[in-house]
């Protein structure tokens, strides 16, 4: 059919090519300049930059359009695309989000419930913030290279769990950074917060793979709370071990955390930190003068660890032999397996395994003491193998380093070491006490101290001469370091005073053990003992209470004291004289508080000692007790608070060097001095938060649990303390 013969065709198509120019102006403008372009009202301007869609329907939190394709768009979770022309509206996004068993499920993950740490329902949806703050404190907790987050196996995680996108290294090392800030921040708060003594613990290691040496400087106290307090303030790079050196680090560390009041300073026997805290204690009163207590004289502890370490190898150097041939039998055991199975027919009694008989450590006497324990119980088994087996024998014949291997053991070796662990099991007792540095120990240490030398003592008199000859060795490095108890930091004597169980009996007890009852000697410890508490008592009141505290304690005058005042105005105006009872009891009251005046540590030590009764395998908690009555005692509380984080050994110092070694190794050396000690530091505050978190939640559940327990208890016979 003719086109001419419909008009309306003419008009149509005519309107055809208009719209055709409206939609494609850049077509019709192509080698043209922009003033030759039609200048009508339907043209758009090519060079207008175009604008962006506004959205407001629901679904686009789900898709994201094209780039370049306004019509197309992609769903965050099938992967595919879907027309969304402006035109035809969102209906069709709307029923494939029904129908999408990817969206089905993202949904029902983000809507399920978890249970947190402090045991309430929280979200289980986790944002991309959340999952990148964890994977830095994995890398930090694990001491893992900071380019594992860029590995393929930590990338194949996140894509298999669907987890987000892992961040960069730089971009790690950059939030690691800053989490120590925020963090180190938050601590200094804490510490200034407290607005009480410190004490601390150091020691310098030295890295092998890097020859490096580090200082690290831990801080203790009890909070607020009474819970004691640890961590890291400082793992600097040191050049040497010189007093100076030391004493200078020292000073810049509290200087950087705004610590300026010191109670004790617990560091190990090296003649440099004997020089470097004579200088620190000089420098620091220089600074301020309540700085130190009692001019410092008893700031500087002795780690106690070390110095039963020192006795311990006195009286192992003379029986070097007879243990190696019994840990050379124990390596053979180990060896293999057969050699274990062949070991174990000739256990008697028992199961056998690789973990019955330890193998020890050379350079740590307390793994020595297990290993020896557990071997003379399969004496026996032993003495077998060397009758039946000839690969047993054939071992001691080898020669190691130019010499014939020492062993087997005979029947000598097990006799000396047999007397050697009577008394080893005393020091290993004593050292696991002393070495406790995440739970209150310094009121435990001076009744460890005064065993060990009393049975010392004990072992001197002995009919047996060898061991007389070994207590006699050991006994004399005792007395270079302790002096025999009169050269020990008092401290450690108070300490043991602040506990409401002991008081200043148990002291009593033990100079009187040690020098004899009513002895001069004993008189004398137990009189130094208690002018050094009434000495601190003196300062802290000053401190707490001010200087004029007996004006202070005055009453002010009472409704009662008035109404007394106004009976005698109207006795004094009728001129009648007579005598009130009330007033003449508090002149008696006052007259026996002037002959017999009373503080705080008189009445705690005349107090009736606490005899509470616990539940099997609990302890009883010395920190609860003085939070309960640290109302009754106001400043005593205060000396107790100070005096219970004290440290007696500096393991807790020591126990960083172990958990940093893999930051120190070869492949790692690229690190700087400023990001390990922010690696190191981070590690310990972060293990620290996670134990105070789940601590707070056992102890929360326990109560819980203890509460329906001491219910049931007829009148409530035990005493029990969460510790």
């Amino acid at each position: 059919m003719d086109s001419s013969a419909n008009p309306n065709n003419t008009e149509s198509n005519t309107k055809g090519n208009e719209d055709e120019g409206r939609t494609r102006p850049i077509d019709n403008s192509k080698g043209k300049r922009k003033s030759d372009v039609a200048d009508d009202g339907d043209s758009a301007n090519p060079c207008k930059p175009k604008k962006k869609l506004q959205t407001r329907s629901w679904v686009w939190d789900h898709f994201t359009r094209k780039d370049g394709d306004d019509d197309q768009c992609k769903c965050h979770y099938y992967k595919r695309f879907f027309g969304c022309s402006t035109k035809s509206g969102t209906s069709n996004l709307k029923k494939h989000l029904d129908c999408c068993k990817h969206y089905s499920a993202w949904k029902g993950r983000q809507s399920q419930n978890v249970i947190n740490q402090e045991g309430n329902l929280q979200s289980g949806k986790v944002s991309k913030e959340v999952f990148r703050e964890a994977t830095n404190e994995m890398l930090v907790l694990g001491q893992l290279p900071l380019s594992f987050v860029e590995s393929v196996a930590w990338k194949h995680i996140c894509s298999k769990a669907n987890l987000y996108k892992p961040h960069s290294r730089r971009t790690a090392t950059r939030d690691i950074i800053l989490m120590n800030v925020a963090r180190k921040a938050s601590l200094k708060d804490l510490v200034s917060a407290n607005k009480r003594r410190v004490s601390l613990t150091t020691d310098i290691w030295t890295a092998q793979a890097t020859g490096a040496s580090y200082m690290v400087i831990t801080v203790h106290f009890i909070d607020e709370y009474w819970r004691l307090r640890k961590f890291i303030i400082g793992f600097k790079y040191i050049a040497d071990h010189k007093g100076a050196t030391i004493s200078r680090v020292l000073l810049e560390c509290l200087t950087e955390w705004g610590i300026e009041r010191i109670f004790t300073i617990t560091v190990d026997n090296a003649t440099a930190n004997t020089s470097a805290l004579r200088k620190f204690q000089r420098a620091l009163q220089s600074q301020r003068a309540d700085s130190l207590v009692l001019n410092g004289d008893f700031m500087h502890m002795r780690c106690c660890a070390h110095i039963i370490n020192l006795i311990v190898k006195e009286g192992l150097h003379k029986l070097g032999n007879h243990v190696e041939a019994i840990r050379n039998g124990v390596l053979y055991v180990r060896s293999s397996t057969s050699r274990c199975d062949s070991f174990e027919q000739k256990v008697v009694t028992g199961k056998m395994t690789r973990g019955s008989l330890p193998l020890d450590v050379k350079t740590r006497w307390n793994s020595t003491y297990l290993m020896l324990t557990r071997a003379i119980k399969f004496k026996v088994a032993f003495d077998k193998m060397e009758a039946e087996d000839k690969l047993y024998n054939d071992h001691f014949l080898e020669v190691v380093d130019g010499e014939k291997r020492i062993g087997p053991p005979t029947t000598i070796d097990w006799r000396e070491v047999e007397r050697l662990v009577k008394f080893l099991g005393l020091f290993y007792t004593a050292t696991l006490v002393v070495s406790a540095s995440s739970i209150v120990c310094s009121y435990k240490c001076y009744g460890e101290i005064v065993t060990i030398e009393k049975n010392l003592l004990g072992m001197t008199h002995s009919y047996d001469k060898e061991l007389r000859e070994k207590a006699v060795e050991m006994r004399e490095k005792f007395d270079k370091y302790w002096d025999g108890q009169k050269n020990i930091n008092r401290m450690l004597i108070i300490a043991s005073v602040f506990d409401p169980r002991q008081k200043m009996e148990f002291a009593k007890m033990c100079f009187e053990k040690l020098y004899g009852v009513d002895t001069s000697e004993a008189k004398e410890m137990y009189n130094s003992v208690y002018d050094v508490m009434k000495a601190m008592l003196k300062e802290y009141t000053v401190i707490f209470k001010g200087p004029n505290t007996q004006s202070s304690q005055s009453n002010p005058p009472s409704s009662t004291a008035a109404r007394d005042t106004f009976a005698c105005e109207l006795a004094e105006d009728s001129n009648v004289e007579f005598e009130r009872m009330d007033r003449s009891y508090k002149e008696m009251v006052n007259e026996i508080r002037v002959t017999d005046p009373k503080d705080e540590l008189d009445i705690y030590l005349k107090a009736e000692v606490e005899n509470p009764k616990t539940l099997p395998g609990m302890e009883w908690d010395v920190l609860s007790w003085w939070r309960l009555n640290s109302q009754k005692y106001p400043v005593l509380s205060e000396i107790a608070r100070d005096v219970l984080a004290m440290q007696v050994s500096s393991v807790a110092s020591e126990s960083a060097f172990s958990t940093s070694g893999r930051l120190l190794e070869p492949s790692r050396s690229c690190l700087t001095h400023y990001m390990v000690e922010t690696l190191v530091c981070l590690e310990q505050w972060l293990k620290s938060e996670i134990k105070l978190s789940e601590n707070t939640f056992l102890t929360n559940a326990q109560l819980l649990a203890d509460i329906e327990l001491l219910d049931k208890l007829e009148k409530g016979n035990f005493i029990y303390v969460v510790y």
